[in-house]
């Protein structure tokens, strides 16, 4: 993995070992480079958030932040979970 993710970022799989191993710490440049490539956001990178979606996708302004958690762990799901969770809540809904 270190080594593709090297290849793919133009980084030698030194630097991405010394980046895991927590030996030296990215420059902003890099930062912004891993983010878009795991298609996260830096402060998730950098563990100052459990918001692993990208900087575009962080919570709205109108939603509690239970409503934004639920959000978070929908958007991982594949599109046949989704379409059951929906399903579920037209079910409560239909009470």
């Amino acid at each position: 993995m270190q080594t593709k993710l090297a290849i793919d970022l133009n980084l030698t799989q030194e630097a991405i070992s010394s980046y895991e191993t927590e030996r030296v710490t990215p420059s902003a440049d890099i930062l912004i480079k891993l983010a878009d490539y795991f298609n996260t956001n830096i402060d998730y990178l950098l563990c100052r958030t459990n918001y692993d979606l990208p900087i575009s996708d962080i919570k709205p302004t109108n939603i509690n932040e239970e409503q934004f958690q639920l959000l978070n762990k929908i958007n991982k799901l594949s599109e046949t979970d989704i379409a059951k969770v929906e399903g579920y809540i037209d079910g409560l809904n239909s009470k």
